[in-house]
């Protein structure tokens, strides 16, 4: 009964998502972005399309799922219903993650094109498009349970957004700079693990071996975690992910709706 209910949920808002008209004109101006980069070549092409879609998707994560997360009348409802109401709560978050994901992967296959991926370059690209959407969909399940209003969520969301973009970078190699004397791995190794799309990123250059600058957070990760940064990224982004969503589900369940 209580997976029904969770799956009842999954699928309403699935559908929710993919009746709107803006997500499918958002996910198809992957195509548009994407023939900025076609005089590159296939691989530079990739991992500059993967780091100006790291800007473009948490966005579009954002103002779509936190709407329709905070709706009071929609949990006054299903707060009815037999526990447990984190469960419903999760299921909730998942279908909108769906739903965003068919429309974000059908521009990224346009876009595929445009670029002309091979089949490893193609998976690659779509690892980095799933992983973006599940990590920033968690991310922001987690910040409507804890407001329940929109608004709010969204500046929690953009604001995280806007940290892990613009401060997150200096910060690390601030810290490896002023502390370098200091045996840092294990700290260095926890900060990068703190943004795995960050690690999705140098990871794909890696992997096609991209004679690109990677930045100073690219060579902090080149140095620390040798040729597996693109592991440790899918790991993490499994990891917060699973930790987002669980957490969501419990401070829903507790909270007076």
């Amino acid at each position: 009964m209580n997976r029904r209910f969770a799956g009842a949920m999954t699928s309403l808002h699935a559908r929710e998502v993919l009746r709107n008209p803006w997500t499918w004109l958002a996910g198809l101006a992957l195509a548009g972005i994407a023939l900025a980069f076609r005089a590159r070549g296939s691989a530079v092409g990739l991992v500059s399309l993967v780091a100006v879609l790291q800007l473009y998707l948490p966005p579009l994560t954002i103002v779509v799922a936190a709407p329709l997360l905070t709706r009071r009348e929609t949990w006054a409802f299903w707060s009815a219903m037999p526990p447990p109401a984190g469960a419903v709560f999760r299921g909730a978050a998942v279908g909108i993650g769906a739903g965003l994901l068919l429309p974000v992967l059908a521009g990224g296959g346009l876009a595929a094109l445009a670029l002309g991926l091979g089949p490893r370059e193609l998976l690659l690209f779509l690892l980095a498009l799933v992983s973006i959407v599940v990590v920033w969909t968690a991310a922001m399940a987690l910040a409507s349970a804890i407001t329940l209003d929109a608004p709010r969520a969204m500046a929690m969301g953009l604001a995280a957004w806007a940290s892990g973009a613009l401060a997150y970078g200096p910060v690390v190699v601030a810290i490896a700079v002023a502390l370098r004397d200091y045996p840092l791995t294990p700290l260095l190794v926890a900060s990068l693990v703190a943004n795995p799309l960050e690690l999705i990123r140098v990871g794909l250059l890696q992997a096609l071996s991209v004679p690109v600058l990677v930045g100073p957070v690219g060579k902090l990760v080149t140095d620390t975690l040798a040729g597996g940064a693109l592991a440790w990224g899918l790991g993490a982004v499994l990891a917060w992910s699973g930790a987002f969503l669980a957490l969501a589900g419990w401070v829903f369940a507790r909270r007076d709706r």
